[in-house]
């Protein structure tokens, strides 16, 4: 029993390295916060339809750093010292109050009216960070903008902390398939706390308005990383962190 444990493990960690802030290279594809499973929530609002008690376990404060304090199994940090876990919060408290992610569109918008929607996020550890459109700032329940009537127009554009325009996601793409994605991974993201650097980026979606008139909600979430690329792990540490922008209400005549 303890081999096939121990085998299953092993299966699993060249997956492990593939979550914030190494991002999810292989999910190139429209999608929602909600998978992102094991990441941590900034706000327990992000969770309105759930108890408050489940939704305060998604937060930081308990899902993270709970499990970092957490002194026996499943805990992956017990072979840390005290003070190394007290280290691993303080820097992600530090990133977390730098992170902010905002979303510029329209207020007032004719049905099928084509228009530009701008996407800034800044913060995380990089090396990647991660926006998606969507239609409501919920962890559980937002969908991909399409799903209510929105369509994304092309490629968006994506700049990175540089600002030079980065195609690397996009072209991941398989021969013959849009690249009008509503989830984008920014890369080559550089981070140095004592500096203030973090990641940032720019993303540029076009979008027609849905056919039927009606006042229509949207957000950009952001995913971002906490914690080294060598310690955080899929299927461990809820390190990484979902925050969403302000919803915006648009009203389409």
């Amino acid at each position: 029993m303890k081999m096939a444990a121990a085998a299953f493990l092993v299966l699993l960690a060249p997956v492990a390295v593939f979550a914030y802030p190494n991002g999810t290279p292989n999910y190139v594809t429209d999608t929602g916060p909600f998978c992102a499973s094991c990441h941590s929530a900034a706000k327990a609002e992000y969770m309105a339809e759930l108890p408050s008690e489940a939704a305060r376990a998604e937060v930081p404060e308990v899902k993270h750093y709970g499990l970092v304090r957490m002194p026996t199994p499943p805990s992956p940090y017990i072979e840390l010292s005290d003070e190394d876990k007290e280290e691993i919060i303080r820097e992600a408290k530090l990133i977390d109050a730098s992170a902010s992610v905002s979303i510029e569109a329209p207020k007032k918008m004719k049905a099928g009216q084509e228009a530009t929607l701008t996407v800034k996020a800044r913060g995380g550890n990089g090396p990647v960070i991660c926006v998606m459109l969507v239609d409501r700032a919920s962890r559980f329940q937002s969908r991909p903008v399409a799903s209510s009537g929105w369509f994304i127009q092309g490629a968006p554009e994506v700049r990175g902390q540089d600002g030079k325009a980065q195609t690397g996601w996009l072209d991941k793409r398989a021969d013959g398939a849009g690249r009008n994605l509503n989830y984008i991974t920014i890369s080559g993201q550089r981070f140095d706390l004592d500096k203030k650097l973090f990641p940032e980026g720019i993303v540029t979606y076009r979008v027609k308005a849905p056919q039927s008139p009606g006042v229509y909600t949207m957000a950009a979430a952001f995913l971002y990383g906490t914690e080294n690329a060598v310690n955080s792990a899929f299927f461990q540490r809820p390190s990484g962190r979902i925050l969403f922008s302000e919803e915006l209400r648009i009203e389409v005549e």
